[in-house]
């Protein structure tokens, strides 16, 4: 370390800022991708069963548009409005089929002739008139899907192509929303929407986020050191972290995602852990008055860290490396992009720091006229005097916490419902929500048959399953063919005919019924359902709300209903997606906690040499966890994609703070041989470093309460709670445990 303070500070430092620059150009690379169904396995069973569907039928998915007037829909500007949209929708690229009101047809019989005509040819004048087109629309099969009960709003229901991106159909449509302006407000609903939202949402964050990270960042270091070398130092470790992990991350061809808004938030937070350490050792050793050269302080303080915090990096690397075994491809390259990161923090805090401190002229401290230093030190030893009095005290009031925390986990639901995402009251939310109450939802599921979906037998099957359905509370909308071959038939029977509004009675009725649908236009709606060589038949069912509670209990529902039926070849959608990206999210938290607490168990136990280590180190970490996962259980906050990767960060950074305490500990036992001594002395020295780390950790991570992803803001607070109880075991639970199992691993060699 002398020959590099003295020889090669130059040489670390420019060869630091050309791997930076190197990271810098790769950066514009980076892409974002908003879906996180991508991520699903083709060979998961829902999404092949898409890709079957959309090989039948074309797209799955639904866009929304819903027109909203306080007054009334149903008005001549409104309906204008409506079909200039609806005709200039249809022709975007990617939209597959464009449906509206002004494609809702009235079928009658007249005169022996079969008569199909828009329901409305035009908007009627007197209040009577126009009474009776609105129950002429409640009452037609087709209409009622495309108005809300009390006509306030009307929708717009576009099928998206699967080869189309969300990039390209959203802004074309919100193109043409612009072309056409009117006073109804208009609102988008459906999941290529939200996806396309959640993407410029990353944006505003990554842009908002970042520099108030930073900015909070700088005034904790400041406050807790109030000198600017303690500042600048680590904020230089933290921005170079920053470019390796994000040149690393356009190196790989990786994207941006929900998740990957967590990882300069992540490095801001924790990269700059170990510097903070070597400043506080730095200023311990001059307010002791016993230094006065800069440099010997830069060689003493690597010396004397370089352990706890190489051991510090590994255990907060191996608790990151735990999201590898998570199925979701973007946990994963979050723990390897947060790895990568801290360990180049690592290396930059243990020798860029030292070297551009030597650089730096020695300060002038007042001995012991520190008020912060002091004021710690009350609270510290007030701790200490806690636990040489009450050890089994401090550990009881912790056994309580962990066995109401474990009531909590029985009310913890898991749901990863992208609707859930947005908060407030914005168009986006607005929409949600009207698609939702009015409409039935724009996440739809398909129950796809095959057979001979003609016959008068299977046509009977699907009407009852349809009116089975329909009966479900958590259903929004069920469209089948049946709907519209009862429709048609009021154009072969007049009302009195007992087949009128009834299914055809034999399969060649039912060829006549689809053939004059066809003739008149309209065979674009019907092919959506029933396929051209009559082979594959759909009932399309809406999910009132994206919560996989919803999901589940609909999906079993149908299940129950279909049983056994040698027709059923799937029931799929992407309204179900989310459902299995959730049992991914279940194993991905399970697999990686489990792995992130053998790697820090091993870890503990090879650097300490003892087994009993590695149980003592792991058990604040699972204080914590439970009681993390027990108020997010009372606190009914839904284990989601984001959140399920806390355990992991929890584990790789709470366990910091047990190491350097052991240490330190370890230490001064050595030197005092009194355990009560040694715990006021360690709570009292690297007990200040372990609290500014811990509140650098705090303070990073609550800037993502400003997030506009309701899952991040619930991160942010979560992290804030986690960190804090990783923060009181350290101190107090561990020193209690060690106060009265007086283990041998800690005793002097």
């Amino acid at each position: 370390m002398k020959n590099i303070i003295a020889k090669y500070r130059f040489l670390i430092i420019v060869v630091t800022i050309i791997l930076a620059m190197i990271s810098a150009v790769q950066i514009p690379k980076l892409s974002i991708n908003p879906s996180f169904d991508d991520y699903i396995p083709n060979s998961v069973s829902n999404r092949a069963f898409i890709q079957k569907l959309d090989t039948i039928f074309g797209g799955s998915e639904k866009i929304m548009l819903i027109l909203t007037d306080s007054s009334s829909i149903i008005n001549p500007s409104s309906y204008s409005r409506l079909e200039q949209l609806t005709e200039e929708l249809q022709n975007i690229e990617g939209v597959e089929h464009c449906l509206s009101l002004r494609d809702v047809i009235d079928i009658k019989l007249e005169d022996g002739i079969t008569t199909m005509n828009p329901i409305i040819a035009e908007i009627p004048n007197t209040k009577a008139e126009l009474e009776r087109l609105k129950q002429s629309i409640i009452k037609n099969n087709m209409g009622s899907r495309f108005v809300s009960s009390d006509f306030t709003s009307t929708a717009i229901i576009l099928t998206k192509a699967d080869t189309i991106k969300d990039s390209e159909i959203i802004p074309a449509i919100e193109k043409v929303i612009e072309n056409n302006p009117g006073r109804e407000k208009i609102y988008i609903g459906g999941l290529a929407y939200i996806r396309q939202s959640i993407k410029s949402y990353i944006k505003k964050d990554l842009v908002t986020l970042l520099p108030l990270a930073l900015v909070l960042m700088v005034l904790m270091l400041y406050f807790s050191f109030k000198e600017w070398k303690g500042v600048v130092l680590p904020f230089i470790v933290v921005i170079l972290s920053l470019l390796f992990s994000f040149g690393f991350m356009a190196l790989m061809d990786w994207e941006i995602s929900l998740v990957t808004i967590l990882l300069p938030i992540m490095l801001i937070a924790i990269a700059n852990d170990y510097g903070i350490h070597l400043i506080n050792l730095y200023q311990e050793k001059f307010v002791s008055g016993k230094q006065k050269s800069i440099k010997k302080v830069a060689i003493s303080i690597y010396e004397e860290l370089k352990k706890p915090i190489l051991i510090t990096a590994l255990t907060t690397i191996g608790g990151m490396l735990g999201l590898l075994s998570h199925k979701l491809p973007p946990a994963a390259e979050l723990g390897v992009l947060a790895s990568v990161g801290i360990g180049l923090a690592l290396l930059m805090s243990l020798f860029l720091i030292p070297v551009l401190l030597s650089f730096y002229g020695a300060p002038e401290y007042k001995k012991n006229n520190n008020r912060k230093l002091l004021a710690i030190n009350r609270v510290m030893e007030k701790f200490a005097g806690w636990v040489s009095r009450y050890p089994k005290r401090v550990i009881g009031a912790f056994v309580i916490v962990a066995a109401f925390s474990v009531v909590g986990l029985f009310f913890l639901k898991i749901d990863t419902n992208v609707e859930a995402y947005f908060l407030g009251k914005s168009d986006l939310k607005k929409g949600i929500e009207l698609v939702n109450e009015k409409f039935g939802g724009s996440q739809y599921v398909s129950v796809l048959f095959n057979g001979d979906v003609l016959s008068p037998e299977m046509l009977t099957q699907i009407e009852k399953y349809t009116a089975e359905i329909e009966a479900l509370p958590k259903v929004g909308n069920v469209i089948s063919p049946t709907m519209f071959l009862k429709e048609l038939s009021k154009g072969v029977y007049m009302p009195n005919e007992p087949g009128y509004n009834t299914l055809p009675k034999t399969k060649a009725e039912t060829v006549q019924y689809l053939e004059i649908f066809a003739m008149s236009g309209y065979e674009e709606q019907i092919s959506q359902f029933i396929d051209y060589n009559y082979e594959n038949t759909r009932i399309l069912v809406s999910l009132k709300d994206g919560s996989n509670e919803t999901g589940k209990a609909v999906l079993e529902a149908l299940h129950k209903i279909t049983d056994d039926d040698e027709h059923l070849v799937c029931i799929a959608g992407p309204g179900l997606s989310k459902i299995q990206i959730a049992d991914m999210v279940i194993q991905g938290q399970i697999t990686s906690l489990i792995l992130a607490f053998i790697i820090i168990f091993v870890l503990l136990t090879m650097v300490f040499k003892s087994v009993v280590a590695g149980f003592l180190g792991s058990i604040p970490l699972l204080l914590s966890i439970l009681l993390l996962f027990g108020l997010m259980g009372f606190g009914r906050i839904s284990l989601d994609i984001v959140n399920t990767l806390l355990s992991s960060i929890m584990i790789g950074v709470g366990v910091d703070y047990t190491i350097h305490f052991l240490w330190r500990y370890k230490l001064e036992y050595a030197k005092s041989g009194n355990p009560a001594k040694a715990i006021s002395k360690t709570l009292s020295t690297t007990g200040r470093g372990i609290i500014f780390n811990a509140f650098s950790i705090i303070v990073g991570f609550s800037a993502l309460i400003f997030s506009g992803f309701a899952p991040l803001r619930f991160f942010g607070v979560l992290v804030v709670i986690s960190i804090f109880a990783c923060l009181i075991s350290a101190l107090l639970l561990i020193p209690a445990i060690i106060t009265i199992t007086k283990p041998k691993f800690l005793e002097p060699q």
